[in-house]
């Protein structure tokens, strides 16, 4: 499933500190794939958009 990404637009106020928070989290799950600990199927680039839209991942604003 695709996120668009325009749903960040209207969620979140600054939207380009929401894009860094989700690359951040890709990147962490992309290190646990490398080291064993998450799927390996798993997109991080999506996971990390839908955890942020879904309100998983926390940060100020």
């Amino acid at each position: 499933m695709i996120v668009p990404i325009e749903k960040i637009w209207h969620k979140f106020q600054n939207k380009y500190k929401a894009i860094n928070v989700a690359s951040l989290e890709a990147r962490r799950l992309k290190e646990e794939q490398g080291k064993g600990l998450a799927d390996e199927k798993l997109n991080p680039i999506l996971e990390s958009m839908r955890k942020l839209l879904s309100g998983k991942i926390k940060f100020n604003e």
